[in-house]
């Protein structure tokens, strides 16, 4: 019954390990920084260009343009003409 123990098995021959793969290439080479521009430099320093100040309206005139309101600023539809008509719109055929 106690025959034996069983034999140790044998290990095996280590195999070749593979090739490394090449190196990587180089990476590119970086452009060169172009130096930052210089600072502004004021060209016209005459007093032409300086703040106008506006004269103040009265306030009759305040009250005119309040009083016209976006009415002012419309433009008139179909102005001019005599011919058929075509639509609400001033578009020419």
């Amino acid at each position: 019954m106690c025959g034996g123990a069983p034999s140790m098995p044998k290990m095996p021959e280590p195999q070749p390990l593979p090739e490394a793969p090449p190196p990587a290439p180089a990476p590119p080479p970086l452009p060169e920084i172009e130096a930052p521009a210089p600072p502004p430099v004021n060209v016209n320093t005459g007093e032409d260009d300086a703040a106008k100040i506006k004269k103040r309206r009265t306030k009759r005139q305040e009250q005119q343009q309040a009083s016209s309101g976006a009415n002012a600023l419309r433009i008139p539809l179909n102005t001019g003409t005599a011919a058929k008509k075509t639509g609400s719109l001033n578009i020419p055929k």
